[in-house]
């Protein structure tokens, strides 16, 4: 029952990982089982396949860069309330004589941070795609 379990954890990893490891994998766990150090074994799978997936599979780069865009996104937000403030203006209210300026300075703030997001987005994918080729090029 344990090594039926073991190899459903090991079929979760990526496939090119299971070509590599899986084998040796399967071993240690014959080699374990019956002993203390299975559910050892167990907790080592569970944090490589948590590691196979987010780290190799690139995953952990959309996390990076969202909150980058959050982060800048929040960032815009705040300096244009405070732009407001000390101007004496009150953001997000509506009324009937709105002066075109201000909305005009909205259009240019919004397009500002879109374009700032979408190009911290682009490098910083771009920085990591070459990171990554360099470390698989240097492990190689």
């Amino acid at each position: 029952m344990i090594r039926v379990l073991y190899r459903v954890l090991l079929w979760l990893h990526p496939p090119a990982f299971r070509r590599e490891f899986g084998g040796e994998m399967l071993w240690i766990c014959d080699e374990t089982s019956g002993s203390a150090a299975v559910w050892m074994l167990f907790a080592d799978a569970l944090v490589s396949l948590a590691r196979q997936w987010v780290l190799r599979a690139g995953a952990w780069k959309l996390v990076v860069a969202s909150a980058g865009g959050l982060l800048q996104i929040t960032l815009g937000g705040l300096i244009f309330g405070l732009f407001h403030e000390l101007h004496g203006a009150r953001p997000f209210v509506h009324e009937p004589h709105t002066n075109s300026v201000d909305m005009l300075r909205l259009i240019y703030l919004a397009v500002g941070v879109a374009a700032g997001v979408v190009t911290s987005v682009l490098a910083l994918t771009l920085w990591l795609r070459n990171f990554t080729r360099r470390r698989i090029h240097h492990d190689a």
